[in-house]
C-alpha cells in the first residue's frame, strides 16, 4: 500500500507535465494542419492569378477584334470564363476565411450568387498581382526550405562547376554543407509566419472586391421591391376603374332602367292596368338583369368558387364558359396563398379573353403546376399568333400583374403561331 500511494503521488506529478506536453504537440499538430490549409489556399490563389492573366490577355484581343466577327463570341467567352473564376474565387475565399474564424463576418448574401462582369474584371486585375506575388513568395520559401534541410544528403552528386547556394553561399564542402539545415530553419520560419499571413490577407482582398455585395445586394432588393410596390399600386388603379366601368356601364345603367320602369308604372297603374302588368315584367327582366350584372361583377372582384374549390376548380369553370374548346391540367396542384392564387385566375381570365378575340384560333389549353415552390401557369393556343404586348391585348397589364407578386411572365408567340403565355408566381416569400 505504501508503494502504491508514491507511486500515485508521483502520477500526480507527472501528470500535469505530460497534459502540458499532449497540449503543445496537439498545438503543433493543428498549426502544421492551418498552414497546410494556408498552402492550399495560396496554390489555388497561384493557379488563379495564372488563369486570370490569359483570359486577360485574351480579353484584351477580344476588345481590338469587335471591328472583325470573331471579337463577339471571343469576348462573351472570355466574360463567362472570368465570372466563373471569380466565383470560384469567392467559394476559395468562403471557405478560407471559415476555417481560419472569420466566418461571422460572411452573411449569407455574400455566400451565393454570381459576381457581376465588372466586379470579375477588377478582381482578376488584383488576383492577377497579389495571387503571382504571394505564390511566388511561397514557392521560394518552400523550395528554399527544402533544398536546405536535405542539401547534405545531394550536394556532392552534382557536378564540381555547379553548387547550390540556398543561404547566399556555395555549397562545395561538407562544412558548408553541415550548417545549410540551419539556413533551412530561418527558411521554414520566415514560411511559417508568411505563408498564413499572405494566405489571410489574400483571402480577405477577394472579400472586399468579391463577397462583400451585402449593401448593393440590399439596394438591389429595396429596388426589386420597390418596382413590385409600384407595379401593385398600378394594378389596383387599374382593378378599382375596371370595378368602376362594369358598374358604370353595366349594373347603373341596368338600374336606371328599372327607375325608369317604375316611374311608368306609377304613372299608367291606375290608368291601364293591363299595360301596368306587362310593363311591370320588364321591369322585373330589368332588375333580374341588374343583378346578373352585378353578380359578374362580383365575380370579376374575387370568384366564390376560387375561394371555396381553389385554383383548379376555379380556372375548369373558366374554361368551361370559354367561347372555345379549352382542356385544363392540373395534376398535382394544391392550395396556393390567396394572393398568388387571383393572380394565376385572372392571367388565365385575361390569356383565355386574347385568344377568343384576337388569336383567330380553334382551341386553347391551360397547364397549371407547382414546381420548386412555385406555381406555373401556362395558356397556350393554336392561333395565328404575332402577339403584341404593347398593342393593346392586355399582355402588359398581365405583366404588371405578375410582377407585383415577384413573379415572371414570358410571351412566346412566333407569327405562325402557337401563342403561349407562362406565368410563374414564387410561394414562399
Amino acid at each position: 500500500m505504501p508503494r502504491d500511494k508514491g507511486r500515485t503521488k508521483e502520477s500526480a506529478r507527472r501528470t500535469p507535465g505530460g497534459g502540458r506536453l499532449a497540449a503543445r504537440a496537439r498545438g503543433l499538430l493543428g498549426a502544421c494542419r492551418g498552414t497546410t490549409d494556408d498552402t492550399r489556399y495560396i496554390v489555388h490563389a497561384f493557379r488563379s492569378s495564372t488563369h486570370t492573366w490569359f483570359l486577360l490577355v485574351i480579353l484584351l484581343i477580344a476588345q481590338i477584334t469587335t471591328s472583325f466577327l470573331i471579337g463577339y463570341p471571343l469576348r462573351r467567352w472570355v466574360v463567362n470564363r472570368l465570372i466563373r473564376v471569380a466565383n470560384r474565387d469567392n467559394e476559395s475565399a468562403v471557405r478560407h476565411l471559415t476555417l481560419r474564424g472569420h466566418e461571422k463576418s460572411i452573411s449569407r448574401s455574400d455566400r451565393e450568387g454570381d459576381p457581376a462582369f465588372l466586379t470579375a474584371v477588377r478582381w482578376a486585375l488584383e488576383n492577377s498581382a497579389a495571387g503571382s506575388v504571394i505564390g511566388c513568395v511561397t514557392l521560394v520559401l518552400a523550395v528554399g526550405t527544402v533544398v536546405s534541410f536535405t542539401c547534405p544528403l545531394w550536394w556532392w552528386s552534382l557536378p564540381s562547376e555547379y553548387a547550390v547556394n540556398p543561404g547566399l553561399y556555395r555549397v562545395d564542402s561538407w562544412a558548408a554543407a553541415a550548417v545549410t539545415p540551419l539556413v533551412g530553419l530561418v527558411y521554414l520560419s520566415l514560411y511559417l509566419a508568411l505563408v498564413p499571413r499572405s494566405a489571410l490577407w489574400h483571402s480577405r482582398l477577394a472579400h472586399r472586391t468579391l463577397l462583400q455585395r451585402g449593401d448593393r445586394g440590399l439596394l438591389a432588393r429595396i429596388t426589386q421591391i420597390t418596382a413590385s410596390r409600384d407595379d401593385a399600386l398600378e394594378v389596383h388603379r387599374t382593378e378599382l376603374q375596371r370595378i368602376e366601368r362594369d358598374l358604370h356601364d353595366g349594373t347603373q345603367n341596368r338600374l336606371v332602367a328599372v327607375r325608369v320602369h317604375l316611374g311608368l308604372l306609377e304613372r299608367i297603374l291606375a290608368e291601364d292596368p293591363e299595360r301596368a302588368w306587362g310593363l311591370l315584367e320588364t321591369t322585373k327582366d330589368a332588375a333580374d338583369e341588374a343583378l346578373r350584372e352585378l353578380r359578374h361583377v362580383v365575380r370579376s372582384i374575387y370568384p366564390p368558387l376560387l375561394a371555396d374549390r381553389g385554383l383548379a376548380s376555379a380556372v375548369s369553370s373558366l374554361a368551361a364558359r370559354c367561347a372555345l374548346p379549352c382542356s385544363v391540367e392540373a395534376d398535382g396542384l394544391g392550395r396556393a396563398p390567396v394572393a398568388v392564387e387571383t393572380a394565376a385566375y385572372f392571367v388565365v381570365a385575361e390569356a383565355l379573353t386574347n385568344v377568343h378575340k384576337h388569336s383567330n384560333g380553334s382551341r386553347a389549353s391551360v397547364v397549371l403546376t407547382e414546381t420548386a415552390g412555385s406555381v406555373l401557369v401556362r395558356v397556350t393556343d393554336d392561333g395565328h399568333g404575332g402577339a403584341d404586348e404593347h398593342a393593346g391585348s392586355g399582355l402588359a397589364g398581365l405583366r404588371r400583374r405578375v410582377a407585383s407578386l415577384e413573379g415572371t411572365l414570358n410571351i412566346s408567340s412566333p407569327a405562325d403561331g402557337p401563342t403561349t403565355v407562362e406565368a410563374r408566381f414564387p410561394c414562399a416569400y
